[in-house]
């Protein structure tokens, strides 16, 4: 029980500093009210002892969260700390005694950072002093959430993805990463900038603001200052043609040889064969061309020992790897196919032939 309320505690803390000044792409949780965990119980004379609860924050967004909690097996104080906003992992969490008017005794870490053995004290009118031991101290006062929450959220309708970027930045377009969805909730208005970028076969119509037509920019920026819902529209591209048609067909290396096919909106699949009497090694690959370099990294290949029997038939089929990773790069009428897990180390070059060859 102790672990699971530390837990919390934890969450909690990372729920108040999204409703901070600041603003998270993607999804962030808004802050509506204050958590369970924030609320000050006070069932005994000892809960009393101890006035100083709910959440704190000091001037480099360090945060503690302070909670008298009599629900659980050992009632006490919980107390959770984020130091050092620039590791994520930098998280405590766990209970406290209250000794000569302090709060002492060790939390444990959520991360990979050592427990912190740790005092605090009453500071001010309001704040609180919280002392490392062999470390830091830190200075807190009491944070407030704003009063209302600007809500912003950006979504997307048909087959494409969103970026954003603060200011008037231009976005960074990452091909591992495709996001479908933006959410920002703001204590005051900032300014941020979205593109909209179709998948393969879709192309992009226009932006939406709330239902009603807004922009057909694919790159738009605004000052977000009030609740708002923004939608990203794609719509099926009727010219689009898988540039992979055009190196579909027989290839050929030596006595290895390769079917290449078009899948889907820019995807290949690929068969490579190589026999020797009756036994065949067979590689499955299916990727993504990317059409800028010709080139496409798979992953998730597999490759299998097959051995026919003296009528031509199967005897068996040995898998040897299901998550094979590598590289096509298309050229004129070739492939060069790079095999991650082969031995040799070598590039091998497949030449387009007839298919009666």
């Amino acid at each position: 029980m102790k672990k699971l309320v530390c837990l919390m505690l934890a969450v909690c803390l990372v729920f108040a500093l999204t409703a901070c000044g600041g603003s998270e792409s993607n999804y962030t949780p808004v802050p509506t009210a204050a958590p369970e965990a924030q609320e000050t119980h006070a069932p005994s004379k000892e809960a009393s002892l101890w006035p100083r609860t709910g959440y704190f924050t000091d001037r480099d967004s360090n945060m503690l969260s302070i909670a008298w909690l009599d629900d659980t097996d050992e009632p006490g104080w919980y107390v959770g700390c984020l130091l050092g906003r620039e590791e994520a992992e930098n998280a405590w969490s766990g209970m406290l005694s209250l000794k000569d008017n302090s709060l002492r005794g060790t939390l444990p870490s959520f991360g990979e950072k050592e427990d912190l053995t740790v005092t605090i004290t009453e500071e001010g009118t309001d704040g609180l002093l919280l002392t490392v031991e062999g470390g830091e101290a830190y200075h807190f006062v009491p944070y407030r959430m704003a009063d209302e929450i600007i809500l912003v959220t950006f979504t997307v309708d048909g087959q494409g993805s969103i970026y954003s970027a603060p200011g008037d930045q231009s976005p960074e377009f990452d091909p591992d990463y495709s996001c479908q969805s933006a959410q920002f909730s703001l204590a005051i208005p900032e300014t941020y900038t979205l593109a909209a970028r179709p998948d393969a076969g879709s192309r992009f119509v226009k932006w939406t603001k709330n239902g009603e037509d807004f922009s057909t920019d694919t790159q738009i920026t605004l000052q977000l200052a009030e609740n708002a819902e923004y939608a990203a529209v794609f719509e099926e591209d009727p010219d689009w043609r898988n540039p992979v048609l055009d190196y579909a067909g027989k290839y050929k290396c030596g006595k290895t040889t390769a079917q290449v096919e078009s899948s889907g909106s820019d995807a290949a699949q690929i068969f490579i064969e190589r026999s020797s009497g009756r036994k065949t090694v067979c590689w499955s690959i299916t990727g993504s061309l990317d059409t800028d370099t010709m080139t496409i990294r798979y992953s998730g290949c597999t490759k299998a020992n097959v051995v026919y029997d003296d009528k031509g038939e199967i005897q068996s089929a040995d898998p040897e790897y299901e998550n094979g990773t590598g590289t096509i790069v298309f050229g004129d009428g070739a492939f060069t196919w790079h095999e991650d897990q082969s031995e040799s180390g070598e590039e091998l070059v497949f030449q387009r032939v007839s298919e009666g060859d």
